[in-house]
């Protein structure tokens, strides 16, 4: 059975639009806002393995405890992110709201290699995202009926609310996994694209709709026209 066919035997969500008492207006067709990309990178080196605590002793900016950890921690101001680089060459960037700022990041960290090493050549090769991170709010005074939602698609979920108040949710064929919490927020995660985060939460968001309370207070708007907007993609 499908998620909507699983929905259609549910109630349907509050109509705030239709209650005494309305003194705002939302929008009901909430777009998920992208606040953390993890990508990885390989950077070319001539150097047989890269010299991190040479890096850890130039730079302050940097951590370095090769007895705790392979990689040497590497925060950066602009773009603004945490990158981890191991003697390999990888490098891993997370922090990043922009797969430009990725790259941004990637070109940042090579020329503090050249920087540390200046008779050594550094080169950036590949920089792909492997995970986008982003987030849905429903509007103020929300909730979401987890239990409800955990009874209809257990099949594909996990709550365990004395372990984490969260419901995960993963929706078959989907690219995305959703972290549900009764408070009304939504965290979208597991897509490599914005557009793995859009489409997929746009796909399961009109069977979700059937577990959310909107509060006594907010007039729904429907804005069909509204298209996804992000420089993740």
């Amino acid at each position: 059975m499908s998620l909507v066919e699983c929905a259609s035997d549910t109630a349907t969500v509050t109509d705030a639009s239709s209650l005494p008492g309305v003194s705002h207006t939302v929008d009901w067709s909430p777009i998920p806002q992208c606040h953390n990309i993890v990508s990885t990178s390989q950077i070319l080196t001539s150097q047989t393995c890269i010299n991190l605590q040479r890096l850890a002793d130039v730079f302050p900016f940097t951590t370095y405890d090769r007895k705790r950890f392979a990689a040497i921690t590497i925060r950066l101001a602009n773009p603004h992110c945490t990158c981890l680089l191991f003697g390999s060459g990888k490098l891993v960037i997370t922090g990043s709201t922009s797969f430009s700022a990725c790259v941004v990041a990637s070109h940042e960290v090579t020329k503090i290699l050249r920087e540390a090493s200046p008779r050594d050549w550094f080169e950036v090769k590949t920089c792909v995202i492997q995970n986008i991170v982003a987030h849905v709010e429903l509007p103020k005074g929300s909730t979401i009926d987890l239990l409800r939602l955990y009874s209809a698609f257990c099949e594909c979920s996990t709550y365990q609310r004395t372990i984490f108040p969260g419901l995960v949710l993963r929706p078959p064929q989907s690219p995305i996994v959703l972290l549900i919490f009764t408070s009304g927020r939504i965290v979208c995660t597991g897509g490599r694209s914005y557009d793995d985060i859009y489409y997929g939460f746009s796909s399961i968001f009109e069977t979700l709709k059937s577990y959310i309370h909107i509060g006594p207070n907010v007039k729904l708007v429907v804005d069909s026209d509204k298209a996804p907007q992000s420089s993740a993609k």
